[in-house]
């Protein structure tokens, strides 16, 4: 059971999240204010777009760009989250360990290969269910140090769950449909970006693959990564999910509080 100083510690930070207006800033504060419930390693917000990971506008902690990459294009399909997800038909709170018996999960190549690798064994979360589909991944890590997540963790989540759905829900429906070109045009201004750049922006802002934008736009690929790679030295930033933040956030600063940027990183 909890205490009455935890149900306030949440009551607080429901009302914090309760008061972000996009999604960008609801997705660091849900990751960074959940420590003072739940401490973890590393974590990520996942949005799903119909069956497709929306990278862009997805937000990780703790990770890094390697790791961040390996999950979704690799390690993602063989999450056995993906058996949770299928037999649950709402928003539900998980914990690894209970999803599948111990020696098995130690047997996937997700464990071996992914969370065994980047020393985080042990993981829990809710999984966003709405209108029978999911739209999102809230997945907490913990490394061997700090151990298993415990019933009152899930607890937590539990109480929560809901609130996160229906913030969820309600953050994502207006960034669906915001006016991505205006947006586009007032970054642009911001960061003097040449029209073409600007093309190739509001291309990935909406989701295309390289050689999606690629094929849009008529240009080779190596043209296309040439473009990305000028946006990320203009805006110092180090990856498509840092540049759609950037973006999303509408405040259009000189660069983000990120590591420091290395150009030969880009891309």
């Amino acid at each position: 059971m909890l205490k009455e100083t935890e149900w306030l510690t949440i009551n607080n930070v429901l009302l914090e999240l309760y008061a972000q207006e996009d999604f960008a800033c609801f997705a660091q504060k849900l990751m960074r204010v959940i420590r003072m419930l739940i401490p973890y390693s590393k974590g990520y917000l996942l949005l799903r777009n119909g069956s497709r990971i929306d990278e862009q506008s997805s937000y990780f902690l703790g990770m890094t760009q390697r790791e961040i990459d390996a999950y979704l294009h690799v390690y993602y399909q063989k999450d056995y989250l993906q058996y949770f997800s299928d037999m649950m038909a709402e928003t539900s709170v998980y914990r690894d360990t209970d999803i599948m018996e111990e020696s098995l999960r130690h047997k996937t190549a997700f464990y071996q290969e992914f969370l065994r690798q980047a020393d985080i064994p042990y993981g829990c979360g809710i999984l966003v269910k709405h209108d029978g589909e999911v739209c999102a991944v809230f997945n907490l890590f913990r490394n061997s140090h700090l151990g298993n997540f415990t019933a009152r963790d899930l607890e937590v989540l539990n109480i929560m769950k809901k609130h996160i759905e229906n913030m969820i829900v309600h953050v994502l429906a207006p960034m669906r449909t915001r006016d991505l070109g205006s947006q586009v045009r007032a970054f642009a201004r911001a960061y003097q970006l040449t029209s073409r750049e600007s093309e190739v922006l509001e291309l990935v802002a909406d989701g295309l693959s390289n050689q999606e934008i690629c094929q849009r736009l008529v240009i080779s690929i190596s043209t296309v990564k040439k473009h990305i790679y000028n946006l990320y030295v203009k805006t110092k930033v180090r990856s498509r999910t840092q540049l759609i933040h950037l973006l999303m956030k509408g405040r259009y600063t000189k660069g983000v509080e990120e590591e420091p940027f290395d150009a030969s990183e880009a891309i």
